[in-house]
């Protein structure tokens, strides 16, 4: 079986600020179905990259190539952008209930009513909300918050769902279900990034290990608790064990 092409792969791209380069990946690639945890300090620059990938950041410099096709940073960006969704760990809500904010992303997307209520009620019972259905969505708890805005996403089905320190905030039963959640994701073929301080809780789910230091991979290697030194491996490598 030949190797799946790529989501995105990124070469020697740079995003500036200023005169300061925050972000230079030299390479990197994300599967489909693939679910890598982001580590880094505070300003390694996890956020710009997961930007870059949800096309909310432009690169300076580099080529990105989107399903085989290599793009220049300014159409790569509009290439990702509302194909790659990102989730901030601050979850954002629209005005009125739960389901008005999953239905949300739905309405351009599935034409008929009762598709739309069909596949609303899926995904309200996937991440456990039936019961909160009816409720004001700014006026849940985070945890719940949280869980509202990945069903959001879900119902969208990106190929590729961006999670910026998500569960940071979170209590211990929250975590639980988020990373429930995730693991849902990754067996319907959605590749996951997942930002955090602390990767270790999502290492059950993924394939890959990124670890930024001063904007630059340090780490890029199957998941593991050992310190790898950097060495992207090769494309038939990362579906080895898998």
């Amino acid at each position: 079986m030949s190797p799946a092409v790529p989501l995105i792969a990124l070469e020697s791209v740079v995003v500036m600020r200023g005169r300061r380069p925050v972000l230079a990946i030299a390479e990197m690639a994300i599967d489909p179905g693939m679910v890598l945890a982001l580590s880094g300090a505070n300003g390694a620059g996890k956020t710009t990259l997961l930007k870059l990938l949800a096309g909310l950041v432009v690169a300076d410099r580099g080529v990105l190539t989107c399903l085989g096709t290599r793009l220049a940073p300014r159409p790569a960006a509009r290439y990702c952008r509302g194909r790659h969704v990102y989730l901030h760990q601050t979850p954002y809500m629209f005005e009125g209930s739960v389901e008005d904010n999953i239905a949300y992303g739905l309405a351009t997307r599935v034409r008929d009513f009762a598709a739309r209520r069909i596949e609303i009620r899926a995904a309200l019972a996937w991440a456990e909300l039936g019961g909160l259905a009816r409720r004001r969505a700014k006026t849940l708890s985070l945890g719940e918050q949280q869980r509202v805005a990945l069903t959001r996403a879900k119902v969208l089905a990106p190929p590729l769902l961006l999670l910026d320190e998500i569960t940071a905030n979170l209590d211990a039963e929250n975590r639980r279900r988020t990373y429930a959640l995730i693991a849902d994701l990754k067996r319907a073929g959605t590749s996951v990034v997942f930002a955090s301080h602390d990767p270790e809780p999502v290492a059950a789910h993924a394939d890959l290990h990124l670890e930024l230091v001063d904007g630059r991979l340090q780490r890029y290697a199957p998941y593991t608790s050992a310190v790898v030194p950097l060495r992207p491996p090769a494309h038939a490598e990362r579906h080895e064990s898998g």
